[in-house]
């Protein structure tokens, strides 16, 4: 049986992780301007790290099984 790296597990976590927490700040109103503002830049690249994150184990998980295939 193959050695499996723990970077796919963890970064999944981490990357989920931080989209729960933008979730829960944006509920909670941290983060958000008053009005009509966007959210604030920090919470904006929270989210993008977080789905970057998820999108670099996605992008590994299709390519394993495209090889096995």
């Amino acid at each position: 049986m193959a050695k499996t790296h723990p970077w796919p597990r963890v970064t999944f976590l981490l990357g989920a992780s931080l989209i729960a927490l933008v979730i829960a700040a944006r509920r909670l109103g941290w983060g958000t301007g008053d009005g009509d503002e966007g959210p604030a830049l920090w919470l904006a690249l929270l989210f993008i790290v977080g789905a970057v994150l998820l999108l670099a184990v996605l992008v590994r998980t299709a390519v394993l099984v495209r090889r096995r295939k």
